[in-house]
């Protein structure tokens, strides 16, 4: 029987995690990121399989403690220590690596081909990236608050837009180069932001596509821009994020719609893009500080 596999799950596979919770980016042309939340038990302990070489990177965001792990490369001891919770590690999985796996525990792993370093660094303006390396055990908390961040939408993935996960992923995969891979981008700094042009096109765009899943790389495209510019203008012009951006739009949409409209909330939600009533409250509730039902309320006395 062929087993079932998916893109990037080599370290999953080699643990034996069965479909573990995952995010994908989906804009980027010569592969993908991952990021899996790995909940490692019982049936976990031991030693794992070796996975296969291939030119991978693997950052683990260790998301509680680990007194003792053992890492093995080509069948022989390689790294051998305990991890504090938010401590990480990288490696390349060219070396063929196996771990001896001591305690259960939870970690964050991202999952980066070297084609997505060549293409983010061409991307970017900059010399490709030879290797990824940090101290094992080092506690970086750029990479923590980013993991953070990821967190809520592995328990409710069908409120997860890709237009933020390509955010965070391309801001793990830019924090990554530079700190861990000397990185150094030789294209044109970003200062003045979009143009008026560009700004407007931009958020004509997300309007337009309110109700749909669109990609980084859409919003970037109509503007003429490389996805890693677009994001730093877009933000140091509006002082949002095109994710937080496209949030607000929605929420001033279902605004308009509670005050003017008697449709029903659930019909509201749809209609701006949330994946159902529960989804739209939430974030009404954290933007406007209310409920939707409250808010209509309140305004129609």
């Amino acid at each position: 029987m062929t087993e079932h596999r998916v893109y990037g799950d080599a370290v999953a596979h080699s643990l034996r995690l069965t479909a573990p919770p995952t995010l994908m980016t989906r804009s980027l042309q010569h592969g993908q990121i991952g990021m899996s939340r790995f909940s490692i038990g019982a049936d976990q302990l031991g030693m794992s399989p070796r996975i296969p070489p291939e030119d991978s990177f693997i950052v683990a965001l260790y998301l509680t403690e680990v007194p003792h792990h053992e890492l093995w490369s080509r069948g022989r001891p390689f790294l051998s220590q305990g991890y504090a919770a938010s401590a990480m590690r990288i490696v390349n999985l060219v070396d063929e690596f196996s771990a001896l796996i001591t305690c259960p525990h939870e970690t964050l792993c991202f999952y980066l081909p070297r084609a997505v370093l060549d293409e983010f660094s061409e991307d970017a303006g900059g010399a490709r990236i030879a290797d990824l390396a940090c101290t094992p055990g080092a506690i970086d908390p750029v990479l923590t608050g980013l993991g953070a961040s990821l967190l809520p939408t592995f328990e409710q993935p069908a409120e997860t837009s890709a237009l933020f996960v390509d955010h965070v992923a391309l801001a793990v995969c830019a924090h990554l180069a530079q700190r861990y891979g000397g990185f150094r981008s030789t294209g044109p700094a970003v200062e003045g932001g979009l143009t008026a042009r560009q700004a407007e096109r931009s958020k004509a765009f997300m309007a337009e596509h309110c109700d749909e899943d669109i990609l980084l790389a859409d919003v970037a495209r109509v503007c003429g821009l490389s996805r890693s510019y677009f994001t730093k203008a877009f933000k140091t012009t509006t002082g949002l994020t095109p994710h937080q951006w496209r949030q607000r739009y929605r929420i001033d949409k279902a605004k308009a719609m509670l005050l003017e409209t008697s449709t029903e909330i659930a019909e509201i939600a749809m209609a701006c893009g949330f994946a159902d009533q529960s989804h739209l409250t939430r974030v009404f509730a954290r933007l406007v500080g209310d409920s939707p039902a409250s808010w209509r309320r309140r305004r129609r006395a």
